[in-house]
């Protein structure tokens, strides 16, 4: 691969970060944390979004680790021309064209 290939992907990426980063934020405004037994900690989770969950010691970092499975689950998505990613509180983040 050479340099220029990897620059783009670099500059795809930041390009994607930019669109789902605002979108997660709001996400995880909207996410319910549980405090599970076994394994003793908290699962962070948004109604209406199969698949993405996170776990933690404490529910600031369940939400913390969800804020980041978040960004990476909805960035590939729209890597992949996906765009059947729900909106959160108004941000809806779009495929680049």
């Amino acid at each position: 691969m050479s340099q220029t290939d990897l620059g783009s992907i670099a500059a795809e990426g930041d390009v994607l970060q930019e669109l789902v980063c605002p979108w997660a934020q709001a996400a995880v405004s909207c996410a319910t944390v549980e405090w599970i037994q076994d394994p003793d900690g908290f699962v962070a989770t948004i109604s209406g979004l199969a698949g993405p969950w996170a776990f933690g010691e404490s529910k600031e970092a369940a939400l913390k680790e969800l804020e980041s499975v978040l960004r990476d689950w909805a960035a590939i998505k729209l890597a992949d021309g996906d765009d059947d990613i729900p909106p959160m509180k108004g941000i809806h983040p779009s495929p680049p064209l």
